[in-house]
């Protein structure tokens, strides 16, 4: 990453995961950006655009010097906030007066009247504003973060659902349905133990991968690269 990163962390369980800011380097290499299964608001100065949940890697092409500020919604959070399914957002950046909601649209005007504390106020606003969490989505998200997550099936029948019904809410919750996200997390959680003193083939174990050929046909199918290219690119 050429570019200098930096967050402020929020209290868990709150709308908010954090507040950040990138600011680029010198040199303009594209910085890449992870699937997640979280969902970014993003402020330049001039534009507050919403960053949809990614699907599979991207990359971010910022100007020499120009500083980016976001933040992140906790996973499930931000359809709640924003009052759109986040499936219709998936892989995209869109400007919030785009999205044709009047509350979101005059945010997005207010935040040009604003200067440095610009993000720091829309966090505070987020904050008491933001609906209660879905329970229910809550429940998904932390049993398919486990090593050996539910299944499809096993999920909807301790929610009282059926599949078809589970598939559409995590389609509204987090852009996606129960199994893509599954193997992000997995992903997420190889990104993370890779820091561990373990070697990759441990680290991917862990993270819950049968084999160096799952850990290599989720990153190429996630990220376009292969694990050795995976951890140089977020090592940098």
């Amino acid at each position: 990453m050429s570019g200098r990163y930096r967050q402020h962390a929020y209290a868990p369980g709150r709308s908010l995961l954090c507040r950040w800011e990138y600011v680029q380097g010198a040199e303009a290499s594209p910085a890449l950006v992870l699937p997640d299964a979280c969902v970014d608001l993003l402020w330049d100065g001039e534009r507050l655009r919403i960053a949809g949940p990614d699907t599979r890697a991207q990359y971010a092409r910022i100007a020499p010097g120009r500083r980016i500020s976001g933040l992140r919604f906790a996973p499930g959070t931000a359809t709640r906030w924003l009052g759109v399914p986040l499936h219709v957002l998936a892989d995209q950046r869109v400007d919030l007066r785009d999205l044709g909601i009047a509350r979101l649209a005059t945010l997005a005007d207010r935040m040009t009247e604003r200067d440095a504390d610009a993000m720091v106020w829309l966090a505070d606003r987020i904050l008491l504003d933001a609906p209660a969490r879905d329970a229910a989505m809550q429940a998904v998200h932390a049993r398919l973060s486990c090593v050996q997550p539910a299944s499809v099936a096993q999920l909807a029948r301790d929610l009282g659902i059926t599949e078809r019904t589970l598939l559409r809410r995590c389609d509204e919750a987090f852009g996606y349905g129960p199994k893509l996200l599954a193997r992000i997390l997995r992903l997420q959680r190889f990104l993370h133990r890779r820091h561990d003193d373990t070697t990759r083939m441990e680290a991917a174990l862990d993270a819950g991968y049968y084999d160096a050929a799952q850990l290599a046909g989720d990153t190429r199918r996630l990220t376009g690269l292969t694990p050795t290219q995976l951890v140089a690119q977020v090592a940098r």
